[in-house]
């Protein structure tokens, strides 16, 4: 799962199988409906989600993961999460345990089966959504959709506005072109993500909700196979994509994760589990975010802006 995580940037076919056997065995285990707070199935219409929640209290935090994982990949920071207050990790459709649909979707449908998953769970507003990667992408995307709902979101090395294009756009196609080429599909797990990207013609401004970005230090420059030329090109382009993302807000804190690639919550979870702490007593005390330096304490981390 943390070697999927790594090349699960944004859009990558490389990976398809990384966690299959993880999802498989816990399917079994959660093979009929039972109380959500323990594991269980919410149906959504003619389908189940698959949806663990922890903790008590309000607001609830919803964890969004990365393009093709599912909610194993929270298990390092969900538990600890639940100390402070109501958690939930779930399963989009066809990944984990949760009921396929047949053909391609794009990030609409994702955000709708989110919709209903918190109405029918029943998961209670208001949120702080905490979206890894692609993740990241549909947190704003319900963000926009609902921001009465929305009290706080934490971006975990989340992919950027009209990443795939910029991305694509500095990566010349006689470097690593085959990885180049499948960065370009379209469609990747089930996701058509150019019709995705098409939802979001600019960033919505989230006023003075608090924000909180978490950059990986080592996601593109210790990409495997590519030129390190390029890795640091690209990592120079996540970082001003991450910047716009804090920008977002006017009370943010955007941070560099020194210790982690593509998967912040495997190789350091105590970061995310800091950062959403303080939006969630931010969100509960009606006040500013502290200062990054107050949240952040780790040497490992170093605060940006």
């Amino acid at each position: 799962m943390r070697a999927c995580a790594l090349v699960v940037v944004l859009v990558v076919a490389l990976c398809v199988g990384c966690g299959d056997a993880a999802s498989k065995s816990r399917t079994a285990a959660k093979g009929a409906e039972e109380d959500v707070g323990a594991g269980g199935l919410v149906d959504v219409g003619a389908r189940r989600l698959y949806v663990e929640c922890a903790g008590s209290g309000s607001p609830t935090v919803v964890l969004e993961a990365g393009l093709g994982l599912d909610s194993d990949g929270w298990s390092n920071v969900l538990p600890e999460i639940g100390r402070t207050t109501r958690v939930c990790a779930y399963d989009r459709a066809g990944l984990g345990a949760s009921d396929p649909v047949p053909g391609v979707r794009d990030a609409s449908d994702d955000v709708r089966d989110l919709e209903r998953l918190l109405a029918r769970g029943p998961i209670p507003p208001p949120y702080v959504l905490v979206g890894h990667s692609y993740g990241g992408f549909l947190a704003r995307l319900f963000a926009r959709a609902h921001p009465e709902q929305v009290a706080g979101v934490v971006f975990v090395d989340a992919s950027g506005f009209d990443a795939t294009r910029r991305q694509l756009a500095i990566w010349p196609s006689s470097q690593a072109p085959a990885r180049r080429r499948d960065w370009a599909k379209p469609v990747q797990f089930g996701v058509d993500l150019t019709r995705s990207d098409a939802l979001e013609s600019e960033l919505r401004r989230l006023g003075d909700t608090p924000v909180v970005v978490i950059t990986g230090a080592r996601t593109w420059t210790e990409f495997p196979g590519l030129p390190p030329r390029l890795g640091r090109a690209q990592q120079r382009l996540w970082r001003v994509m991450h910047a716009e993302l804090a920008g977002l807000s006017t009370d943010s804190i955007h941070v560099l994760a020194l210790r982690s690639d593509h998967a912040v919550m495997d190789a350091q979870p105590e970061e995310v589990v800091d950062g959403v702490t303080a939006v969630v007593r931010a969100v509960r005390d009606k006040t500013p975010l502290p200062p990054c330096e107050r949240v952040f304490k780790d040497p490992d981390v170093r605060c940006l802006g």
